[in-house]
């Protein structure tokens, strides 16, 4: 039952960009079915990856009443992208502050790009706000060389301080990221809550769903498949994966290495690194189709296709500001029940898999020693979907604390006005 109380989520990419249908859709599914009176502002002409998925999204957004708006940024712009994203949202959420009671709506942003959208909008109009960082960009401020990045940087810093101390409540996905804003911010803990990134329950298999037809379909039988499945960045570490496939094949020769991903990136110094890939993998003696292949899944499918598989993997960059997030490939390879590889330096991951006592860590350091005590034999036969440690990062175990959080900014712009 729709309520007075409205909630306008920014978005800072399409509704049909896997990131937005993974992380923040499900957000505002739950906030609607809570009975919120949803609008969801969406930034398009930026990474339109699957636009062909639009009509499916749209239908389900309608279907819950949630109002789409729409603004028009550019991917590359004359001068910084926060401000375009200002002068095109500021005018949205007025018209949707004048239209549902002044006093009566939150901002929910998941992106820098919107911390002055966010500032502005509480000094002038007095609506309370909760910022998501999510992405590492704040993290790699104090690593930039060129002049133009630090003088970006350094703006960013600004309003982003700026926001995180005038928000209601700024999220964060670990307790890493969570120090690291309270460290070069000089931030009182309080103002940051701690949620994790989750997989989306909704769209696991069913029950009925039979994994040997699957993996049959996409010719699996026999093999022993691990699977990286997201874009292709340069902080991913992809030669040292096609390595420790190769070297795997050796003890076993099953084992086959599935990438499900396609020619797109999100970030300009990721351009041409797709093309590469079958270098990387001919370099350690891999043929394509024969040990790896290179697909995409439908996005509304990923578990059934994700679930097919017997390991996931992500190995980053060991830069300190790409190992302090969990990514959502890693999250995913949970809701799935697959055993994870990761390297040592993304810590919130290797402190999962000792947890749950499924997956394995390689070490940069040690990679001859670290990948020969994984034994695929033993290894890809185990499966921790029915633990409390891949349970936990479930979708309908994290929306309520969600829906928590806005009730309580809610309740607490309600006592300002008495």
């Amino acid at each position: 039952m729709e309520n007075s109380k409205t909630i306008i989520f920014l978005s800072e990419m399409p509704v049909t960009n896997g990131v937005i249908q993974a992380q923040m859709l499900p957000i505002v599914f739950a906030a609607a079915g809570e009975g919120y009176k949803t609008y969801l502002v969406e930034t398009i002409s930026r990474f339109d990856s699957q636009e062909n998925y639009r009509k499916i999204v749209k239908k389900k957004l309608e279907k819950k009443g949630i109002h789409l708006l729409k603004i028009k940024v550019p991917r590359y712009t004359l001068f910084p992208s926060i401000l375009y994203f200002t002068l095109k949202t500021c005018p949205k959420v007025r018209k949707v502050w004048k239209k549902n009671g002044k006093s009566k709506v939150i901002i929910y942003a998941r992106n820098y790009k919107f911390c002055l959208v966010l500032i502005i909008n509480k000094i002038f109009r007095h609506i309370s706000f909760i910022y998501s960082p999510r992405g590492a960009y704040v993290a790699e401020r104090k690593y930039y060389k060129k002049i133009k990045d630090v003088l970006f940087g350094n703006l960013i810093g600004f309003f982003e301080k700026k926001a995180i101390k005038k928000s209601a409540k700024t999220v964060v996905e670990t307790a890493y990221f969570k120090k690291h804003l309270e460290e070069i911010y000089g931030i009182e803990s309080d103002k940051i809550s701690l949620i994790p990134n989750y997989y989306d329950g909704s769209l696991l298999p069913l029950s009925g769903w039979n994994r040997e037809k699957m993996r049959e379909k996409l010719g699996y039988q026999n093999k022993k498949v691990i699977v990286y499945a997201g874009t292709i960045e340069v902080w991913y570490e992809f030669e040292k994966m096609f390595d420790l496939v190769a070297r795997l094949k050796k003890k076993e020769p099953g084992v086959f290495f599935q990438l499900f991903t396609k020619k797109d990136y999100a970030r300009d110094e990721s351009k041409g690194l797709f093309e590469k890939l079958q270098d990387m993998a001919k370099k350690h003696g891999l043929s394509e189709n024969t040990d790896y292949s290179i697909s995409s899944y439908p996005p509304g499918e990923r578990y059934q296709y994700l679930s097919a598989c017997d390991a996931g993997i992500c190995l980053t960059t060991p830069q300190e500001f790409k190992t302090m997030m969990l990514y959502l490939k890693i999250v995913d390879y949970l809701g799935a029940g697959l055993p994870v590889i990761v390297n040592s330096e993304v810590k919130s991951a290797v402190e999962i898999i000792k947890n749950f006592g499924i997956g394995a860590v390689v070490d940069y350091n040690n990679w001859d020693n670290s990948i020969s005590i994984i034994d695929p034999n033993s290894f890809f036969g185990k499966s921790g979907k029915n633990s409390i440690e891949y349970k936990k990062f479930s979708s309908l175990n994290i929306l309520p604390a969600y829906l928590d959080l806005f009730s309580s900014v809610f309740e607490k712009n309600e006592k300002k006005r008495t």
